[in-house]
Parts: C-alpha cells; sequence; structure tokens
C-alpha cells in the first residue's frame, strides 16, 4: 500500500511500524492492569510507560510522511489540523463521556458503598474541563485524571500545531532545528525532575516534542537512505533482530532513571530502521493479526483504562457474593488491584488485553473509523487535497 505526497511521490505505509505501535499499545494495556502474576511485575511491563515514547517517534515520522511536503507547499495548516482532530477527537470525546456517566452513576450510589467520593480529584469538574479541551497537561495538578492515557494525545495535538508551522516557514532549516529542539527537551527534562523522561503533567509536552522531533528527522533519514543501495535482508534481519533485543534491555532498567532519555533516540534507530520492512522480524510484522493490532492500536489505547477500572470493579463484586471465599481483589496504596495468586493474575492480564483488542476493534468499527470519514469527507475540496489520514502515534498516541 502507499500514498502519494504532495509532488505525487508514493510513500510507503510502513504496515511494519503500524504493527510496533499496535504492540507497544498492548504492553502499555498491561502496564496498567496491575495483578501479582509474572506479566505484570516483569521490568518491562513496569516500565512500559515509556512506550509511549515510541509513540511520539513514530507520530513525527508519518506526520512527516504524510503532511510535510504538503505544508510546505501551502496546504491549509487550519485543515491540517481539521483531519488531525477528526482522527483523534470523536474517541477521546466518546471515552471522556463514558468515565463521565459512570461518575454520574457512582454519585447516585446505585453501585453500593466505594472507597471513594464522586467527582473528586483528579476525576473532578475542573480536571474534566481540562480534558475536553485537550490542556489537562497544563491545567491543574494531575494530567492524568478521568481517561488518564489521554494526557499524550493532548499533548500531540499541540505538537501538530507546532510542527505545522514548522514544516510551512522553516523548511530549510528542518533537520537541524529538529535536532536542536531534540536535545533541548532532553535537556530541560534531565533538570525538570527526577522522573526525568517519564513525566505525564509537567515536562508532557517537552517529552512529545523530542520524539516528535527526532520522527521527522528520521523520516528525512529515510528519504536519503531509501536513495542508496537496499539493504540486504540478512543483514537487516540480524539488525531488527538486535534493536529489539537492544530495546527490551534499555525500557526494562530505564524506568523513571536518567537512563530513560535514551529511550528516544533509541526508537528513532527502531522506526527508522522497521521503516524499510527489510528483514525477517518486518515481514512478520506484516502478518494480518499484528497489522489487525496496528489498525486498533489507537482504540486500544483510549479504551484499555476504563476496561480494567471495571473489570476490577466486577471482580470486586465477585469476591463480595463469596464472602471472602475467593481473593480477587487486594488494596495496594491505597489502589485496588487484582489479587489472588501469580498465576490467576496472568490469566487476568492475558484476558484483560484480549478484552480490549475486542472492545477496540468494536469501537474503531463504530466510533474511530466512521469519524475519521466524516471529517475527511467535511474537510475536502477535491480528491487529491486530503492526504491519507494517519492515526495518532499515541496513542498519545499515550
Amino acid at each position: 500500500m502507499s500514498m502519494a505526497n504532495a509532488s505525487g511521490t508514493a510513500i510507503s505505509r510502513f504496515l511494519a511500524l503500524d504493527s510496533l505501535r499496535g504492540i507497544c499499545a498492548s504492553m502499555i494495556v498491561l502496564l496498567h492492569f496491575h495483578t501479582p502474576g509474572i506479566i505484570s511485575n516483569s521490568a518491562l511491563v513496569k516500565n512500559g510507560s515509556l512506550f509511549v515514547d515510541f509513540f511520539f517517534v513514530l507520530s513525527g515520522f508519518v506526520i512527516s510522511a504524510s503532511y510535510g511536503d504538503r505544508i510546505t507547499n501551502g496546504f491549509s495548516i487550519g485543515k491540517f489540523m481539521g483531519l488531525r482532530m477528526g482522527r483523534i477527537y470523536p474517541l477521546h470525546f466518546f471515552v471522556l463521556m463514558v468515565f463521565l456517566a459512570f461518575e454520574i452513576v457512582f454519585a447516585t450510589g446505585v453501585l453500593g458503598q466505594a472507597d471513594r467520593q464522586p467527582f473528586q480529584a483528579p476525576n473532578d469538574i475542573p480536571s474534566l474541563l481540562a480534558s475536553l479541551f485537550l490542556v489537562q497537561t497544563f491545567i491543574g495538578p494531575d494530567g492524568t485524571g478521568w481517561n488518564g492515557p489521554s494526557w499524550s494525545i493532548a499533548v500531540e495535538m499541540w505538537t501538530y500545531l507546532i510542527f505545522a508551522f514548522v514544516f510551512r516557514w522553516a523548511r530549510p532549516i528542518l533537520i537541524p532545528l529538529c535536532l536542536v529542539l531534540a536535545a533541548l527537551c532532553g535537556i530541560y527534562l534531565f533538570n525538570l525532575t527526577d522522573r526525568y523522561l517519564n513525566v505525564f503533567h509537567d515536562g508532557a509536552l517537552a517529552r512529545c516534542l523530542f520524539g516528535f522531533s527526532l520522527g521527522v528527522v528520521a523520516f528525512q533519514a529515510h528519504k536519503w537512505i531509501a536513495t542508496r543501495k537496499e539493504l540486504p535482508a540478512a543483514l537487516a534481519t540480524v539488525l531488527e533482530i538486535a534493536a529489539i533485543i537492544i530495546t527490551v534491555q534499555i525500557v526494562s532498567i530505564s524506568g523513571s532513571k536518567p537512563l530513560s532519555l535514551i529511550v528516544p533516540p533509541v526508537f528513532f534507530g527502531v522506526v527508522l530502521l522497521f521503516s524499510f520492512q527489510r528483514g525477517a522480524v518486518a515481514k512478520l510484522l506484516l502478518k494480518p493479526p499484528f497489522l489487525l493490532m496496528g489498525t486498533l492500536s489507537y482504540s486500544i489505547y483510549m479504551i484499555h483504562g476504563f476496561l480494567e477500572y471495571r473489570t476490577v470493579n466486577a471482580l470486586g463484586i465477585i469476591e463480595k457474593l463469596s464472602h471472602g471465599r475467593l481473593d480477587l481483589v487486594t488494596t495496594i496504596d491505597g489502589h485496588n488491584q487484582v489479587g489472588g495468586s501469580p498465576l490467576f493474575g496472568d490469566f487476568m492480564s492475558i484476558l484483560m488485553l484480549a478484552i480490549t483488542i475486542g472492545f477496540a476493534y468494536l469501537s474503531y468499527r463504530w466510533i474511530e473509523h466512521p469519524a475519521q470519514q466524516w471529517s475527511r469527507r467535511k474537510l475536502r475540496q477535491k480528491p487529491a487535497a486530503v492526504p491519507a489520514e494517519p492515526v495518532a502515534a499515541v496513542a498519545p498516541v499515550p
């Protein structure tokens, strides 16, 4: 599959990168579903919040591929932002309203006694309004109220706007500007907090700009390398395996340490390497199950929080009905999570991921994709004027 840029040159759809995005979204699902199992307590999953930075790097890459030349050559910045809103906002709004509806039901008391009061921070009205306007990382003490993962799509939207102006007016210095911006963001995050890269409120925009800038550079590097001799498939396979091993090791040991600041450059290398789809690992990522995960990645990312909360609620109800004979939910640091044995925890992690993928398919089919098509129809003036619309790489995109 391909899409055309403003000059009519075909650009790959980078399907292997779509699949990697789906895998990263799945890692974040596992991260947020706490259990006593081996999966939930593995170093890779416990530090899985760093996979959001893959979304940011990939977002810079695909936005540069889809829109960079178009915006430079006069494509409307307003239309670009409208298309991005049409791609990202409808599902964000829907999930936020589902959270709100549940909070209202919770406030009525029909669900019985609970361990907190409704509409209290971080799920209060000011946080709701901030989330509606995608400013939750700038306003208030917590950027993860209501639907926590939406912090990343909020900063992505503002990053889109910043880079639209960069593509329009700073194209001659695009690569050095992006490298300088990435370096400055890294330095800023190093000095901002002892969480370094792993921030969700203060510094969240810098975190996104860090990865996004490197993604833009990665696409420019891809274009330059693509005009040279093709990488042998055997060598590409070795490099892809090495890239996966290095990524797993770096993420597993980074967490909120200073080392986390090298994660975006590592993802820069991963995105650039897999963009050529030459090796056996990339070919594996082109198989239908992985492609489906890539297609559903944004829905997976955006809906998993609500599903996980409700799953823990359901387990708590079952435990109460058993009069304590079943140990299904435990409380750690004031938060409910899955209890029981490690084996039960691993079973629930796998089941939770499967449930999320199933609901993500429904949300993609009935909300995400129709809303995208509607926005494209509204903004289209002529068929060639609107490029193929890439998903938020966060899923933020987060």
